[in-house]
Formats: C-alpha cells, sequence, structure tokens
C-alpha cells in the first residue's frame, strides 16, 4: 500500500467532487444574445414534444374561437370512426356551407380519403362538413365525437360546435391545443397530408379534378416541416399550428 499524507488525501477528495459545467441536453438552446421577437398575438406557445418542454408562451389558458385549427380534431375523429376507402355522395347541405367558397359539386362521390386531402391542404369547409354528414348517416353524432374525444385528452377548456371551425362561438386554449397535436402525431397520415403543398383530388369515378393548393405559405420557405394547419375567421382571425423538426435533434 503506497501511504498519502493527510493533505494529499484531503486535496484528492476536494478534487473529485469538482464536476464539470453541465451542458444542455436538449435543443433548441436559448441564445440569449438575440432580442425577442415582437409577437403581436393574443396567446402563442411553442412546445418541444421530445423533451415535453415549453420553450415559450404566451397567455396560454386563454379561451379563444380556433377557426379551423379545429380541423386537426376534424381528422382524427375521422380517421378513429370512419373507413378511408368509404365512398361519399355530396348532399347540398355540403355545399357552400360558408356561404362563399363551393368546394364540391351536388351529387359528386369522393372517398374519405380524398376529402381528408381537400379538409387538410386546402381547408375545405365543405369536405369538413361532407365528412360530419356521412358520419351522422351511420349513426355517429360528429360534433359529439369531436368533444368526447377532447375530454379523453384532458383538453378541459375546449368545445367544438361545428367540423369546419366556422362557428366563433367554440373555443380552445392553445395549451388545449399542444395536447391535440401531440395525440395527432400518433396519425402520420394527417402530418404527410398536411405537409404537401399541392395535390390534385379527383371524384371516385375520376371525372372531376380538383387542383388545390395549401393554404399554409410557409411551406416550402421553412425546412424541415413536418404540417400545420392555418385558420381565419372574423372572430378567430389568424391562426395557425405549424409542426417542424430541428436540425440535428
Amino acid at each position: 500500500m503506497v501511504p498519502y499524507s493527510f493533505e494529499e488525501v484531503s486535496d484528492q477528495r476536494e478534487r473529485a467532487y469538482i464536476l464539470p459545467i453541465s451542458a444542455p441536453n436538449y435543443i433548441p438552446v436559448l441564445n440569449s444574445n438575440i432580442s425577442s421577437p415582437i409577437n403581436s398575438a393574443k396567446s402563442a406557445i411553442v412546445y418541444d414534444t421530445s423533451s415535453s418542454r415549453f420553450l415559450y408562451d404566451k397567455n396560454t389558458d386563454i379561451k379563444l374561437p380556433i377557426a379551423s385549427l379545429t380541423k386537426i380534431m376534424t381528422a382524427v375523429v375521422v380517421l378513429e370512426n370512419l373507413s378511408s376507402d368509404d365512398i361519399v355522395t355530396i348532399a347540398e347541405d355540403s355545399i357552400r356551407v360558408d356561404g362563399e367558397k363551393q368546394d364540391l359539386y351536388l351529387g359528386e362521390k369522393m372517398s374519405v380519403r380524398n376529402l381528408l386531402k381537400l379538409l387538410l391542404i386546402e381547408s375545405s369547409n365543405d369536405a369538413a362538413y361532407a365528412l360530419a354528414n356521412h358520419a351522422k348517416k351511420q349513426g355517429i353524432d360528429f360534433i359529439g365525437a369531436m368533444n368526447t374525444k377532447a375530454g379523453a385528452l384532458g383538453m378541459g377548456d375546449t368545445n367544438f360546435n361545428d367540423p369546419a371551425g366556422l362557428n366563433d362561438n367554440a373555443h380552445s386554449t392553445v395549451k388545449d391545443l399542444v395536447k391535440l397535436v401531440e395525440y395527432s402525431l400518433n396519425y402520420q397520415e394527417i402530418w404527410d397530408i398536411s405537409s404537401e403543398k399541392t395535390a390534385i383530388v379527383e371524384s371516385s369515378d375520376e371525372r372531376i379534378k380538383h387542383s388545390i393548393t395549401s393554404t399554409n405559405r410557409l411551406l416550402g420557405m421553412i425546412k424541415d416541416i413536418i404540417g400545420g394547419k392555418t385558420g381565419f375567421t372574423d372572430g378567430a382571425l389568424q391562426c395557425m399550428i405549424l409542426v417542424t423538426s430541428v436540425e440535428g435533434y
């Protein structure tokens, strides 16, 4: 055994407890040298799904109308209750439902899968109502199913009134929308569709072709976008959900 003096042993113990400065074990990392952006939104949140961390938040508990962000829940309920291969016959109550834009034609037949593309890419209100009406014919209370799912996900400050988000009496919070987005990531189809900038959607007999363009103008401008959804009504104003990956994460 090699003898040590008391001073040497004491020095070794002190050195043993000197730890290196811990580096952040997740990204993105806040660069404090960059000024915070001016954010005029009533409510906003940035959330890291990998670490379950809130990176930025503003007025996260305010209940607000969410316009077409509603359609993410619409898509979830469709995928959990309907077959993507179902053929939907477009009825009069699924045409020009917002009193303005007509996306579908009376008597047109279209698969649920293609209606989902219209719903998520072009944010078609007609498609939202066509899907809800098809579910109703199968005995499904579509709005009830949307609110039941919201309750199951712990979205206690959310209430849906229609499948398109046209009714501004409906509401949610950005905190609740994080829960919805996290759950919807289980359905890759939703985010694959919402990442498409353009598409051609056909009726089941291929006689009618719809050329559609995404309402998300950030597609192609920001790299690594997984998908997203925009929304607008006079009550909700501009709304957006955007899911991106972080380079090197």
